[in-house]
């Protein structure tokens, strides 16, 4: 099934986290994944270059209305459509509408001002798609082109500025799951098939023979969930590319007795614009759907999908754990692969 749930744009889970730790961290894949996953394209599915626009984070480059556009791969942005900045609209001459929602940053913060339009042609790779409904927002955390396209170099006296992803918007869960995504970041290529083109394609039995282990997804107002288990302790977390770091969140932590310390200078900027100050914690034991994984170090801090899910939802599943585990989001099938622990 490739419904959304009901909820429109709700939950907006992107953290990012300053360059220097993550240089000291390390890269988001150790090799190429033993696998390519082109086959999928008899399948009627298109090709997309992932690019990576800084460590751990991806961007798709394309085209709305003629006009070049730059997404940021986020499954964790969980709206119905694409989400872009208000500023961006005028460049595509839309003329939006508003709408009656809002979303919430990992913080809690509103991400507001949002208004609806439609823009007649969009091409991402080899894929096409006519009459795509889109969203606008305001992005703090986000760059903003000039008239003539080009993005705005940075007040140098700025440093909010000097932080920001030079991107128009987010490529968030709705329209991954309208187009059945296939993600896989090791080999830098997102397929997208068009709604009511070509078939599903059954991954499980090839690449489980190819060594990887699978874990069942499931599709919510969240996003894109799947079971962990953090020293023992069961939890649901959020798939979400958008996130370069995994997020736990401080209660379930607590729960989890995992020992945390602090990393002075490093900050967590989320999808609002929020920045604070971080914890980390590294787990004697990961497991995700029952099998030992990769044991990522992770962030930890409160979150704002701990309290309203009752504590079932406990993190951020990021791009550091799904690019060095050889990861494939399987929007399809709502399968997470990855590479067990041995």
């Amino acid at each position: 099934m490739n419904k959304m749930p009901p909820l429109q744009l709700r939950w907006m889970l992107r953290t990012s986290v300053c360059v220097a730790y993550l240089c000291f961290a390390g890269s988001l894949v150790q090799a190429r994944a033993p696998v390519n996953l082109d086959i999928i394209k008899r399948d009627g599915y298109g090709s997309v270059e992932l690019k990576e626009s800084g460590i751990n984070e991806f961007v798709v480059q394309g085209r709305m209305n003629g006009r070049a556009v730059r997404l940021i791969l986020d499954t964790g942005a969980a709206s119905r459509n694409i989400v872009l900045t208000n500023s961006f609209a005028g460049l595509l001459k839309v003329a939006p509408h508003p709408v009656k929602d809002f979303g919430v940053s990992v913080t809690g913060k509103h991400i507001e001002h949002l208004t609806e339009g439609t823009v007649d042609s969009l091409v991402l790779g080899s894929v096409q798609i006519t009459n795509t409904t889109v969203n606008f927002a305001s992005f703090g955390h986000l760059g903003r082109r000039n008239l003539q396209g080009e993005f705005r170099a940075p007040d140098s006296l700025n440093d909010a500025e000097a932080r920001r992803t030079d991107a128009d918007g987010l490529l968030g869960l709705g329209f991954l799951q309208r187009c059945a995504a296939i993600i896989d970041p090791s080999n830098n290529r997102l397929y997208l098939k068009p709604p009511g083109v070509g078939r599903v394609p059954q991954l499980s039995a090839a690449l489980i023979a190819a060594g990887f282990s699978e874990a069942n997804l499931q599709l919510s107002g969240l996003g894109l969930l799947v079971d962990v288990s953090l020293n023992g302790v069961p939890s649901k977390m959020v798939i979400d590319t958008g996130a370069n770091l995994s997020v736990v969140d401080s209660r379930l932590a607590a729960q989890a007795k995992l020992k945390t310390y602090g990393s002075a200078g490093v900050r967590m900027t989320d999808s609002a614009g929020v920045e604070t100050g971080v914890s980390w914690a590294d787990p004697a034991s990961f497991k995700i759907g029952g099998v030992d994984a990769l044991r990522t170090r992770l962030i930890v801090r409160s979150t704002s999908i701990y309290q309203p899910t009752g504590g079932k939802v406990g993190g951020l599943l990021g791009l550091d754990f799904i690019g060095q585990s050889w990861g494939i989001v399987d929007f399809a099938q709502h399968k997470l692969y990855f590479a067990a622990t041995k």
